[in-house]
């Protein structure tokens, strides 16, 4: 669990750094990506609702993200990776009690 702690936190980092190289607030990104309801969920104070024009430059930090985050997976072969993303989906689907 630490290292998938420590892989989520790395892509955490990464993307918050493309959402900025994209131009966005990270206010902006909160609304883009959870919308306004979530963004006063995590703290924002009325953040408003998210320019439409705004949407590519999310979409770029989204791939932005991708690109920077490629290079921990590039080893692993084909296998391994499908491998590693059924153990991540079985991690992040299963039931809290």
């Amino acid at each position: 669990m630490q290292r998938i702690h420590v892989l989520r936190e790395h892509r955490g980092a990464c993307h918050l750094m493309a959402v900025r190289l994209s131009g966005l607030s990270t206010r902006e990104a909160m609304v883009i990506n959870l919308g306004v309801g979530e963004a006063t969920h995590y703290g924002w104070r009325e953040p408003g609702p998210a320019a439409a024009a705004l949407i590519p430059r999310w979409q770029r930090a989204e791939r932005l993200t991708n690109e920077l985050q490629a290079p921990l997976y590039a080893t692993l072969t084909a296998r391994q990776r499908a491998g590693f993303a059924q153990l991540v989906d079985a991690l992040t689907s299963a039931p809290t009690s």
